[in-house]
């Protein structure tokens, strides 16, 4: 039904170890008493239930327990305000949130290290076997993509194929495991290949993650990449005992790409596109075996995944994604991206076609006019990252007396000499009128910040 079993579970969970709990091996790590609490909730097969946990090893054995008993797990984010966790329920028809927060709203009914909260909706009756998953933003609040368990972890066993994950690895998930990059190219990525399994973070911080890395062990680890530009901020803290580094959810510049190269001599860099609507990788580049040119792109589709493009013009189209594994419904609040067939997705997202490589160049709502010219946010972020520094860039859209202008938010690891106007300087050098900014915004990186 799900492609997981009880057996299964129970032997993944002893090779995960959660550092925020004791280190090697902390963390709970049965599904007996959990699977006991929750068959002592009443819940029928099928029903939805809400996780609102700490990214860490009990979100994972509650999770993996919900999905045994046939009940549809949907995580979110620990710190979401309350009255939107219960709206969320409400819109997806769940029952029950778990959490081990003190909401105040009802009865509380322990469930393993948290516990049971009724949200008081009415249930909406799922299949056993499906999952909901959150999206990072994009498609709203109040909306979720209903998947098989079972086409996910066939998703993750294509992305350990492109990415070389064996048995023998260490994985360290320092990303959201209640989005899907995590959950299934690494937490099911683990599970399906029984490497080992390391929950760190976030917050990130580059210099707990190159501690992390040499304490642990880690042979294998995915970042995104306003991560990688924080460690190439200060080459120093690119761990070198890496086997592998794979980076996805947005584009790397390729002069990014060949500094990562430059910094981990002989290692592998897998760069890789995918959204949670389509389950959720799509396509992978092995950075480290392509030639400079390739290293603006995104690679080639995974095995039983076929990318094609709509509304091309000077090349650049409409990704579309047919695949077994792209969702199969959503539920809440209407998205932007649309669902075309059983198995195919309009991603929203702007790509060209190159001999079979993916070359990504923004997001459909990334192209704003502006003085009468069509231009790219995504142009304007590239040339920001551009500049040594700048780990982080917003380019957002104003009305200024009816017409569209563009200011820029930079986040920068070290002030810069002459402030503002040095950074215009740059950043103009490398636009075009249209798309220079009326004003730029310098804040100070949070090293120990995260952005999905």
């Amino acid at each position: 039904m799900t492609g997981l079993t009880r057996s299964g579970v129970a032997d993944f969970l002893t090779r995960v170890a959660d550092t925020r709990a004791g280190g090697d091996g902390g963390g709970p790590a049965g599904v007996d008493d959990v699977l006991d609490d929750l068959a002592g909730l009443g819940l029928a097969p099928g029903d939805a239930v809400v996780l609102c946990l700490a990214n860490g090893a009990e979100l994972l054995r509650v999770q993996l327990s919900l999905l045994l008993l046939g009940l549809v797990p949907l995580a979110v984010p620990p710190g979401t305000p309350w009255q939107r966790v219960r709206a969320l329920a409400g819109h997806v028809g769940a029952g029950v949130v778990v959490t081990t927060r003190l909401t105040g709203a009802g009865p509380r009914t322990p469930v393993g290290d948290a516990f049971a909260v009724p949200t008081g909706h009415p249930a909406t009756r799922y299949r056993p076997g499906e999952i909901l998953l959150s999206t990072s933003g994009t498609s709203g609040m109040f909306s979720a993509c209903v998947h098989r368990v079972s086409s996910l972890l066939h998703n993750a066993r294509l992305h350990t194929g492109a990415t070389g994950i064996t048995a023998a690895d260490t994985l360290l998930v320092n990303l959201p495991l209640y989005y899907s990059y995590a959950l299934v190219a690494q937490a099911f990525a683990a599970y399906v290949t029984r490497a080992r399994l390391v929950l760190d973070g976030p917050p990130f911080s580059p210099v707990g993650y190159r501690d992390t890395i040499a304490a642990h062990g880690i042979t294998h680890s995915s970042v995104t990449p306003t991560i990688a530009r924080q460690l190439l901020a200060d080459p120093g803290l690119v761990p070198r005992g890496l086997r592998a580094l794979a980076v996805g959810g947005d584009r790397l510049a390729p002069a990014e790409v060949a500094d990562l190269l430059a910094a981990r001599p002989g290692a592998e860099l897998y760069l890789t596109y995918g959204l949670t609507e389509a389950g959720p990788r799509v396509s992978t580049l092995a950075a480290h075996a392509e030639p400079a040119h390739r290293y603006g792109s995104v690679g080639r589709t995974l095995p039983g995944v076929r990318a094609s493009l709509r509304e091309v013009r000077g090349g650049v189209g409409e990704l579309l994604v047919e695949s077994g594994t792209v969702l199969l419904r959503r539920v809440g609040q209407h998205s932007g991206r649309s669902l075309l067939g059983p198995r195919t997705i309009a991603t929203g997202d702007a790509f060209s076609l190159d001999d079979g490589y993916l070359t990504f160049h923004g997001r459909l709502s990334d192209f704003v006019v502006l003085r009468g010219e069509k231009v790219s946010l995504n142009t304007v972020r590239q040339a920001a990252h551009a500049i040594p520094g700048v780990v982080h860039c917003v380019p957002k859209v104003v009305d200024e007396g009816g017409a569209q202008v563009l200011d820029v938010h930079l986040s920068v690891t070290d002030p810069f000499p002459g402030g503002e106007k040095t950074v215009r300087r740059l950043l103009n050098s490398q636009l075009l009128p249209a798309e220079r900014p009326r004003a730029v915004f310098i804040s100070a990186a949070d090293p120990e910040s995260f952005r999905k």
